[in-house]
């Protein structure tokens, strides 16, 4: 029978232990593998340690006075890997450390630390237990508790002092660290070349909540510093660049992370003079690199939340840093490597950098995506630390991980709960029947941040709402949910957090307990449990901080998510349902913070004269009121100088008496109803800024989940038109039907677009070159104002939608077909009901021939007089036909998801929906119509669809 095979890994300066070890490892019957036996100075040592490690069943580490360096590293790196990737634990490689007397415990690799260290000197005899586990290949694991204090982190991110504590991920850890250096193994360490199969920038690619930044942290940084990626790149030691987050301006932070990194005494920093050095000189990286290198050491950069540079930074200082980046990268005799960390949703952004986007293209920067937890991974994050820590769990163990499936941000999850667990643990066990009474992991955050605001609001009064009002400016909103965080300056948050008044010493207060630090009134918040919202970021680089480097930002991206729609109503669901549903209540905030913005930096860009003329109106101050812009800023600036010129316009209402009668004719010239004098004057102040503009109001659609069906489901329907004269080439049902899908997100009007919304696009555009006409009134009345609109063609409609869209910035159309059923349909899908309400028309419902409303076959009914339908649009059924985009074809054929192409054969456009004159039959959904694209109907009207705000 072949005896055990060991591998025994040392370091040359402890050849005597290891002689010692080896013999007797021989007299208990082992075979010893050393790798001098075999692994000789040649070009595929690489392949040669891996096939031997293959042939082994233990691995022994010898760790004396140099710890884990160079071929020693590269042994463990190897042997970890057979180690944590079978998923068959007998083919698994166990692993036993060996303390010499001069090894430094502390300075065992965090990933070894799970293992029963061994202390042995070389004159003793083995460990009856060691050798005993080496036969049996069962690794011994360290049950000491070693650790003091809760084990588990909550919804911080691991850093890497936290090394020890971070486990679940280690796999992921190994695999991720392969992808830095020479992607070769069959070359030396010292043969190693800067070519096209070395790797120096490394991307972390990850959903959000997918823990991207506490694998590089507290997994690859420990390792790195340690000398682990000496065998792949030739550095045996490092310079590890503090980590940076791009922020507003990425270069101003690599300016400080440059001085703090690489001058140890603040005497000797001067940051402006290094901002202005990288601002003035694109190799400004790579050449103070150079001034600092050294023999055998290289530096590493930490660009974690690389997306910043995207939905945050300074468009100048972002170019700017790209070249900074990518000349380094490219210098060779610059020894910088940079790990990055980007949420997955925002790779096509890369585009925005035309340098690194190179790199990209050339395969020199290596991809990682992080994968979503396991649950092997997260029994481990849950056991391990719990070993530690001397820590119960069982009780917890198998519900959290049963609770833990199908969620995608489950790992602070789980880490929270524990964490919660933990602080009213019974002795040293952790509580299955507190954890089920809560309301499992979702339900521990929930309830703690709902405490943690009822705790503020009894100690601050409306300390709740102003707290959620700062939560909701640390939001980038996102039409479909998918929210982000979005970091504040100290300064502005302090403002967002100080409700009315915008209070700075309040809005502190409420940062501070938010953040952990304090109660209101100034004692210490342990008691009131862990858990923090906020983190303020820029104290740990700074002992002593100013304001103006510091930012505050959520905690984790896990308070703003959803979990998953609410099966009752379809609607999204948070994690924190609270905070959740504040956002979706406010989510025009984050359009009007991003309004703000751009119109600040355009006002900002123009002459001292030309900026009277971009200053917000009425209508914008009066949407701009809740934002609290840090004072000082351009955007603060901007506001307070509007605000001032609307008081001056305010001033010059009174002049609008002296326009009465050049209104009057007006109306009499267009032929419009004499009240139309006083909505001239609306107009006119609606241009002005002084009232809102009659615009349409928008309702977000929700993407339906897989096809849905376009056109009828009743056969009968198609005779019966026949019995009535009604050719099927004119009006049809869309019979037979067809499935589709919609993959863009949009929103739709709320009305149908409404005369006083026309006829202020006909008037403002009085002075242009081919100015439109105003549409005729509506049938059989002198009226207009909010009723629906018609006597409008098609081409009529494309001039509105073209003007509406350089007017909001924002894309404006007429919906296809397909999104017009869709969302005139709304919650009968998937039953297709004849109307959206039900099988029958009923009584009042809509405005039709037979509907039972007052406006039957007479009028055209004011927008919004009955009830909306389940996505809250109104009058989809009835009224009047409404346009549609997309071109008509008597049966389908793809064209209903379309828009008709301008070079389209036919002229004749879909309209949908029925009207006032129209049989109830006509108000289906499914109801299809068609006129010549430049005919006038009063019948035939429009509603809007606005393509999706997100980026």
């Amino acid at each position: 029978m072949t005896s055990p095979q060991v591998f025994l890994s040392y370091s040359r300066t402890n050849l005597d232990a290891a002689v010692a070890l080896r013999s007797e490892l021989e007299k208990a019957g082992f075979t010893v593998f050393r790798d001098e036996d075999s692994i000789r100075a040649g070009d595929n040592w690489m392949e040669r340690l891996q096939s031997a490690l293959q042939g082994c069943s233990a691995f022994v580490l010898l760790y004396g006075r140099e710890g884990v360096r160079r071929w020693v590293g590269a042994e463990v790196q190897y042997a970890l890997g057979r180690n944590l990737s079978p998923h068959d634990d007998a083919l698994r490689l166990p692993i036993f450390p060996i303390l010499l007397p001069e090894g430094d415990l502390h300075s065992l690799p965090p990933f070894l630390s799970l293992f029963q260290i061994q202390r042995w000197q070389p004159e003793q005899a083995l460990p009856v237990t060691l050798i005993q586990a080496i036969r049996d290949k069962t690794e011994l694991l360290d049950d000491s508790n070693t650790f003091e204090g809760c084990p588990y982190l909550g919804l911080s991110a691991f850093q890497p002092e936290h090394a020890n504590l971070f486990f679940g991920r280690r796999e992921e850890t190994l695999d991720a660290l392969k992808l830095l250096g020479t992607l070769r193994d069959d070359v030396r360490p010292d043969h190693i070349r800067v070519d096209g199969q070395y790797c120096r920038w490394l991307q972390i690619e990850g959903n959000s909540g997918s823990g991207k930044s506490s694998l590089v942290n507290a997994g690859m940084l420990p390792l790195i510093q340690q000398g682990i990626l000496w065998a792949r790149t030739g550095y045996e030691h490092w310079h590890i660049l503090k980590p940076m987050m791009p922020g507003e301006k990425p270069l101003q932070q690599l300016a400080e992370v440059l001085e703090h990194s690489l001058l140890a005494e603040q005497h000797q920093r001067d940051i402006g003079k290094r901002y202005q050095s990288l601002l003035a000189d694109d190799k400004a990286l790579a050449l103070r690199l150079r001034d600092f290198k050294q023999d055998g050491k290289a530096f590493l950069l930490v660009v974690d939340q690389f997306e910043e540079l995207f939905t945050f930074s300074d468009p100048t200082e972002k170019l700017a840093f790209d070249r900074q980046l990518y000349a380094a990268l490219q210098d060779k005799d610059c020894p910088l490597f940079v790990v990055s960390t980007v949420r997955i949703d925002f790779l096509e952004h890369f585009e925005q950098l035309p340098c690194l986007k190179e790199l990209y293209r050339q395969r020199l920067c290596e991809r990682y995506l992080l994968p979503t937890v396991t649950q092997r991974g997260l029994q481990e994050a849950i056991e391990q630390p719990a070993r530690l820590a001397g820590l119960d769990v069982g009780a917890v163990t198998t519900v959290m991980l049963n609770d833990a499936k199908g969620e995608p941000g489950a790992l602070p999850l789980v880490e929270n709960a524990l964490r919660v667990l933990w602080e009213q643990r019974e002795g040293n066990r952790l509580s299955g029947e507190l954890y089920l009474r809560k309301g499992g992991i979702a339900g521990l955050l929930e309830e703690q941040a709902d405490d943690l605001l009822k705790r503020l609001d009894s100690d601050l009064p409306k300390g709740r709402a102003d707290a959620l009002e700062l939560l909701l400016s640390l939001t980038r909103i996102n039409d479909e949910g998918r929210h982000t965080r979005r970091r504040l300056p100290l300064g502005e948050a302090r403002l967002a957090a100080g409700g009315k008044k915008a209070d700075p010493v309040r809005g502190q207060k409420i940062i501070d307990y938010l953040s952990g630090r304090l109660e209101p009134d100034g004692s210490n918040r342990k008691a009131n449990g862990s858990l923090r919202l906020l983190t303020v970021v820029g104290e740990e680089r700074n002992p002593s901080p100013t304001d103006s480097v510091l930012s505050v930002d959520l905690i984790h991206e896990t308070l703003i998510r959803a979990k998953g729609k609410d099966e009752a109503s379809g609607k999204l669901v948070g994690y924190w349902k609270t905070l959740y549903d504040y956002i979706d209540k406010n989510r025009e905030r984050g359009f009007y913070r991003d309004q703000l913005a751009r119109q600040a930096k355009e006002w900002q860009g123009k002459s001292a004269w030309g900026r009277w003329f971009n200053l917000a109106g009425w209508g914008e101050l009066r949407a701009y009121r809740k934002l609290r812009p840090e004072r000082g800023s351009v955007d603060e600036r901007f506001l307070r100088r509007s605000r001032r010129m609307a008081w001056v316009q305010g001033g010059a209402l009174a002049l609008l008496l002296g326009f009465v009668g050049e209104s009057y004719l007006w109306t009499l010239n267009n032929a419009l109803p004499p009240g139309y004098m006083l909505t001239q004057q609306q107009f006119r102040l609606a241009s002005w800024g002084l009232l809102p503009e009659p615009l349409p109001e928008m309702v977000e659609i929700p993407l339906p989940e897989g096809e849905f069906q376009v056109g009828d489901n009743d056969a009968n329907i198609a005779p019966w038109l026949e019995q009535q004269g009604v050719s099927k080439g004119q009006v049809n049902m869309g019979i037979p039907p067809v499935m589709a899908t919609l993959t863009e997100a949009f929103a739709l009007g709320k009305y149908e677009v409404t005369y006083a919304q026309y006829d202020y696009y006909v008037w403002s555009q009085q002075r242009a070159d081919n100015p439109p006409a105003y549409p005729g009134n509506p049938p059989n009345e002198n009226a207009r104002g909010q009723r629906a609109v018609v006597n409008v063609s098609w081409d009529d409609a494309q001039g509105y939608l073209q003007w509406l869209s350089i007017k909001t910035g924002d894309a404006y159309s007429l919906p296809t077909e397909a999104e017009w059923e869709y969302a005139a349909r709304a919650e009968t899908i998937p039953s297709y009901s004849p109307y959206w309400w039900g099988e029958e028309v009923g009584q009042n419902n809509a405005n039709c021939l037979g509907c039972g409303s007052q406006w039957d076959n007479k009028f055209v009914a004011p927008v919004g007089s009955f009830k909306p339908n389940s996505f809250g649009l109104y009058d989809t059924a009835g009224n009047v036909w409404e346009w549609t985009c997309s071109e008509w074809k008597t049966d389908f054929d793809g064209s209903e998801s379309e828009c008709a192409k301008p070079d389209a054969a036919s002229n004749r456009r879909v309209s949908r929906g029925g009207s006032w004159l129209n049989d109830t039959v006509f108000s289906r959904p499914s109801a299809r119509f068609w006129l010549i694209a430049v005919h006038r109907d009063s019948t035939v009207g429009l509603r809007v669809l606005r393509a999706s705000r997100t980026p």
